[in-house]
């Protein structure tokens, strides 16, 4: 399996931004960090501040910041905010009788998303911050 840039980016300016000992965090303080241009950390930052992971303020000490603490964001919060989480594609499509018999690896595939899904919903960004702060 392999995440997204988008992805990727989403979890690395989070864990950013929540290591940043000032908040909000400017964008070009972001887009300097992470080696990213604006104009593409700005489509991010959109989609997590609309996927309810950042908040933005506006004016001269704006920026972004976290919208609840490490602890309460998961990287399935990151990941659906900026992009697919892991989806298989045949589970996901209806067969048409609405059955899981289309093809016979189908339920099997379903349980692999649903477990893989779960280590992103329990992961949480605390893991990842604390994962940069022992490097």
């Amino acid at each position: 399996m392999k995440l997204s840039s988008r992805a990727v980016y989403g979890i690395r300016v989070c864990s950013l931004i929540a290591t940043e000992q000032k908040t909000p965090v400017a964008l070009s303080v972001l887009a300097e960090k992470s080696n990213l241009s604006e104009k593409y950390l700005e489509q991010i930052l959109g989609s997590l501040v609309k996927g309810g992971v950042l908040v933005s303020t506006r004016g001269a000490w704006g920026g972004y910041a976290l919208a609840r603490g490490v602890e309460n964001i998961s990287l399935y919060d990151i990941i659906s905010a900026v992009d697919d989480v892991f989806t298989v594609g045949c589970v996901t499509v209806n067969c048409g009788d609405g059955c899981l018999h289309c093809c016979p690896e189908k339920g099997s595939f379903a349980d692999i998303e649903e477990k893989i899904n779960g280590i992103f919903k329990s992961s949480s960004l605390a893991d990842i911050v604390r994962g940069r702060e022992e490097i």
